[in-house]
């Protein structure tokens, strides 16, 4: 069951990024999305961890499916190799370390949010 569960987060993280990316283009789109999934996959595992509600196949759909598809570090790898080539240091540097510390903040974010709640 736990495969089915995961598959259908999967899809639903796939889609979620692919109406968020319609909203937001580009590199922004991107951002937008690895610091949302950061800071849902902080608030998840800490409250699932936290918390008898979540069950772990629950838990598994929310980080691995839903989260792993939501996310992506294959464009945002992509999108930095583009600006480079480009020529473009400085945008490539702030998109690194705003993605990394970004999502870093994000999840420390969640995890803080899903404190509070419990």
């Amino acid at each position: 069951m736990r495969i089915f569960y995961l598959a259908v987060a999967g899809m639903a993280g796939t889609l979620a990024r692919y109406g968020l990316e319609g909203l937001v283009r580009g590199r922004a789109g991107t951002l937008t999305v690895n610091l949302t999934g950061s800071f849902l996959l902080g608030f998840i595992l800490r409250y699932a961890l936290g918390s008898a509600l979540v069950s772990p196949d629950a838990r598994a759909a929310l980080t691995i499916g839903f989260c792993g598809a939501f996310t992506t570090m294959s464009t945002f790898s992509y999108e930095t190799m583009a600006l480079l080539a480009d020529g473009d240091y400085w945008r490539a540097g702030l998109y690194m370390v705003g993605t990394i510390v970004g999502c870093l903040l994000a999840i420390f974010a969640g995890t803080e949010l899903a404190n509070r709640l419990l």
